[in-house]
């Protein structure tokens, strides 16, 4: 998630953390067992499901079914950059609108605002031309003067943070992973590629319950029509998309490093274009863009000579959907916060997560402290201050993370420790209930932006993505690093004069140290707007 607007991001993150039905109110009663903790979630449905690890493999499952879509595609993303992955989304939906496909897009105004207000978007725009109902959402612009007039700058910064991919009412791909390189390329190809999950939900029910998270926020208020310039024409240069991907993932080169990736630029480019008597100057420049794009990535080279399988292995399991709507929505939504509290609080033996941006409300840390005091061992990975895009939220976590130790002595806290972000938003309760989605453990998703949730009740899935989590965290040093306090012979927290839990091993222990002051400059900015907002 993109936080270069550093101090709208930060008045956000204290602003949530004020809201008082954040932080004020007692946590939710504690269900019988986790079972009844389930059950009382909103959304059932039944369908099979496959975790999505890996980049590649999800890029695959998305262009896959997109291709095949029959009758109705709805797309939502927070991010969907102008690169060959995003470009080649425009392109499929495109293609498959002018084939008399039901094609609905939703996009964010901050997330996507390359795309939305770069010189790409005569692209965008030629999507809506063929007939996708293509919408932005909560548009910056105009919310300046909601901004100004309620003092309140989530109008601006409110965002739809949903990931989804709905095809024929039958499959649904959703999870932490947006569109472009960073999210969809192998790390062999990208080497900063990002870590991230998703999840492959095959059945009517289920499906159904993820287009009725997608629905209302397409439909909503604040959702605009992408707006098309007059004079404007991206059909050939999408086109040129579209094949350039197709031939790249059809060639017969598979998983090749081409010996001059200039030269095959300039092959692939033919091959795209061979059929197209004339070629704009636009559309050229995009054909060669996205030709030596591909040729970056050769363990996408002929990967659909073997496609992905889009049914999962298993048998049906039971799920749900939690939803949240943004702040800036007309009727409030939230099915998430309460039933993940409520989650937490049955748990009886552990809890592994998975968060990109750890930063607890206050019902949050209490939450763990009680699961904590009933002997939950408690798995924690996120990001360190080397490997997280978002230094206030690091600004934040560094403040919390020693006392949530020392509060929940049964919890160990483990963090990326490489330049490559950690983006995927899952957890797993006693092994049986698995959340997947797009939600991060911050005041952000908890009480400003939109937010959808999988949740699945199923001891293969849940032990898969224990798994996925716990695998990362063997690889160890260099690559992940454990935070530790100190504590006595009764595993106690000692704290220092000021009450302070004393630390053992912390971000100044691996972080760059340039880094990591520039992290903890932002600190007192957190207390400073406080006050204000």
């Amino acid at each position: 998630m993109p936080r270069s607007l550093n101090l709208l991001l930060l008045s956000c993150i204290v602003a949530s953390c004020a809201t008082p039905h954040l932080g004020d109110k007692e946590l939710p009663p504690a269900p019988p067992s986790l079972r009844a903790a389930f059950e009382a979630m909103p959304a059932p449905a039944v369908g099979a499901v496959r975790l999505l690890p890996e980049n590649a493999d999800s890029w695959l499952v998305r262009y896959r079914a997109l291709s095949e879509a029959k009758s109705s595609i709805d797309v939502q993303y927070f991010i969907v950059e102008p690169d060959v992955y995003g470009l080649t989304l425009l392109s499929l939906m495109a293609e498959k609108a002018r084939a008399g496909v039901k094609v609905r897009f939703l996009l964010d105004a901050r997330g996507s605002i390359a795309l939305i207000r770069g010189s790409d978007r005569f692209m965008l725009q030629e999507v809506q031309r063929a007939g996708v109902d293509a919408k932005v959402y909560n548009p910056i612009i105009f919310n300046v003067a909601d901004t100004i007039g309620r003092g309140d700058l989530r109008a601006v910064t409110a965002s739809n943070h949903d990931k989804l991919v709905l095809v024929d009412g039958d499959l649904g791909v959703a999870g932490g992973r947006n569109l472009s390189r960073d999210y969809m390329a192998n790390s062999f190809d990208h080497h900063k590629a990002f870590i991230d999950l998703d999840i492959l939900v095959r059945g009517p029910e289920a499906t159904a319950r993820l287009t009725e998270a997608f629905v209302p926020e397409h439909s909503a208020k604040k959702s605009t029509a992408v707006f098309i310039e007059p004079g404007t024409d991206g059909a050939l240069a999408l086109r040129l998309v579209g094949r350039a991907m197709r031939m790249w993932l059809l060639d017969e080169e598979v998983g090749k490093a081409p010996p001059d990736p200039a030269e095959r630029s300039l092959r692939l480019q033919g091959q795209a274009s061979v059929d197209e008597p004339t070629l704009t100057a636009e559309a050229r420049d995009v054909l060669r863009r996205v030709a030596d794009e591909l040729v970056l990535l050769p363990h996408l080279r002929g990967a659909l000579r073997t496609p992905p399988s889009l049914e999962p292995a298993g048998a049906p399991v039971e799920l749900r959907v939690l939803d949240t709507w943004s702040t800036e929505s007309t009727v409030p939504k939230n099915t998430v916060n309460e039933n993940l509290l409520a989650s937490l609080q049955a748990a009886r033996e552990d809890v592994v997560l998975q968060s990109p941006y750890f930063i607890l409300t206050p019902r949050g840390l209490r939450a763990f402290e009680e699961a904590s005091a009933r002997g939950v061992k408690i798995t924690i990975l996120t990001n360190s201050p080397a490997s997280s895009d978002s230094p206030i939220t690091q600004a934040a976590f560094l403040k919390q993370w020693p006392e949530l130790l020392a509060r929940a002595p049964t919890a160990r806290l483990f963090v990326t420790a490489t330049p490559r972000l950690m983006h995927a938003k899952a957890g797993v309760m006693d092994r049986v209930l698995t959340f997947v989605g797009s939600y991060n453990l911050d005041p952000l998703s908890a009480g400003v932006n939109g937010e959808v949730v999988s949740a699945v009740w199923d001891e293969v899935t849940g032990h898969n993505l224990a798994s996925v989590i716990e695998a990362w965290i063997a690889k160890g040093t260099p690559e992940v690093v454990e935070y530790r306090i100190k504590k006595d012979d009764a595993g106690h927290a000692v704290r220092d004069a000021d009450g302070k839990a004393i630390v053992v091993f912390g971000p100044d222990d691996h972080c760059d140290a340039e880094k990591l002051q520039s992290v903890r400059r932002l600190e007192p900015a957190l207390e400073l707007l406080a006050p204000i907002l």
